[in-house]
């Protein structure tokens, strides 16, 4: 059994300044240091920096204002501040959750999305893994050998996918940052998975009418921008790592750029801007089959979920005593 405390945070508190640091943008007492950006802010005037920079990334995404986005949600700092922004900005939003069924962490998240949502009355909807997969994630763990991160990142991007398109659909919007994308663009540089750079662009088409697009529209954003608007905005979310992440590979890629950037700042967004200057949306003409158990778009014969779910059904060897 797992067991962890459960923290739920508003965010950065607002920097003790001093009164002489002024807003660079309206000239006022500023609370907000922007090291990175060379800058300092009042709490307005971040929040302005913040949702033109939501602006400025959509400029990315061949989609109309007016149409309506899936807005995938944890409970955690970064889909909760995105859904906010979102509907900031105007846009019409409907939140999606997937229960991974993990004791106390699953509850806590779910308890952050109920009251983030309720405080703004914006529509959401819940669904467990268990209800959609069959099983939960520890259960999943206990039955295979696979880094159980990788697997339930792969169960979230498909079931979103499908439950996007089920709720009536067809943009999934999601809450990687900065971070996540210049450490996502970092290891598959140090792995030489070029494969999976080409497809590293904050806005994915949609590649088969079963697959909704998606979009990121955080990352110009890094963790400390997307914490401190979560503070200035009264957003409380759950601080606390998922207890079955432990040695994911992922964070120690953010671990190495958050080291670079305490020495040059700026270094994080150079590196993924750099990458991405120049870079044309990645094409859809990937050419589907149809997964024989369940009709949905795959490459082989069976998706990678039935695949998985016939290994973990899979009855248990006895060991002999």
């Amino acid at each position: 059994m797992l067991h962890q405390e459960m923290k739920y945070t508003m965010g950065k508190t607002l920097s003790q300044l001093p009164e002489e640091t002024k807003c660079t943008r309206c000239r006022s007492q500023a609370t907000i240091r922007m090291t990175n950006h060379h800058a300092n802010f009042c709490p307005p005037c971040f929040t302005h920096f913040v949702h033109s920079a939501v602006e400025r990334a959509w400029k990315k995404f061949p989609i109309s204002r007016d149409e309506p986005l899936m807005v995938a949600v944890s409970g955690g700092k970064d889909s909760l501040a995105l859904w906010d922004i979102l509907n900031q900005l105007g846009h019409k939003t409907k939140g999606l959750h997937i229960n991974l069924g993990i004791e106390g962490f699953s509850n806590a998240s779910v308890q952050a999305i109920e009251r983030f949502a309720a405080e703004r009355r914006l529509p959401w909807a819940q669904y467990s893994l268990e209800e959609v997969f069959g099983h939960t994630i520890p259960e999943i763990q206990s039955r295979t050998r696979r880094k159980i991160c990788g697997v339930c990142g792969l169960l979230k991007r498909r079931f979103l996918n499908r439950l996007t398109l089920m709720e009536g659909f067809q943009v999934l919007s999601v809450g990687h940052n900065l971070d996540d994308e210049a450490g996502r663009l970092l290891g598959n540089m140090v792995r030489h998975r070029e494969q999976y750079m080409e497809n590293l662009y904050p806005y994915l088409p949609s590649p088969h009418p079963r697959m909704p697009a998606r979009v990121k529209p955080l990352y110009r954003l890094d963790a400390y921008e997307i914490t401190t608007y979560c503070g200035v905005r009264h957003i409380s979310f759950l601080d606390s790592k998922c207890p079955m992440s432990r040695g994911a590979t992922s964070h120690s890629f953010k671990e190495a750029l958050r080291f670079l950037e305490e020495k040059m700042p700026g270094t994080k967004r150079h590196f993924l801007f750099k990458h991405l200057r120049g870079k044309k949306v990645p094409g859809n003409g990937q050419d589907f089959g149809i997964c024989r158990e369940c009709s949905e778009p795959t490459f082989g014969d069976h998706c990678s979920v039935c695949a998985l779910r016939a290994h973990v059904n899979q009855p248990r060897k006895k060991v002999a005593h």
